[in-house]
């Protein structure tokens, strides 16, 4: 019984998470520096933003592990890829109130 190979599956996916993460991060820089609405809003959702975007990439990061061959593997925790795309989610719908309310 031979084990599939995962070819740089998980290194695509790895980095298409960081690269999601990076995103997020940058959105909250933005907020931080916009002049959305209230100085206290814009601070809080910036902040907010932050600290979710920074959950996502240590999430993402604990997920996946380089072994000694250099390859990067998946070790099998789906819940917390959920936990990161929920974090995901929230940091969406808080950019998204602060298009709107702008």
């Amino acid at each position: 019984m031979s084990t599939p190979d995962p070819g740089r599956q998980p290194e695509r996916t790895l980095f298409a998470w960081r690269r999601t993460a990076l995103g997020l991060i940058a959105n909250g820089i933005l907020l931080l520096a916009s002049g959305h609405g209230s100085s206290d809003v814009r601070t809080g959702l910036g902040i907010v933003v932050l600290v979710l975007s920074l959950g996502c990439w240590t999430a993402v990061s604990a997920v996946y592990r380089r072994t000694e061959g250099g390859a990067i593997h998946a070790l099998g925790h789906q819940n917390v890829l959920r936990i990161a795309a929920g974090l995901v989610l929230v940091v969406g719908l808080f950019d998204l109130y602060a298009v709107i309310t702008r």
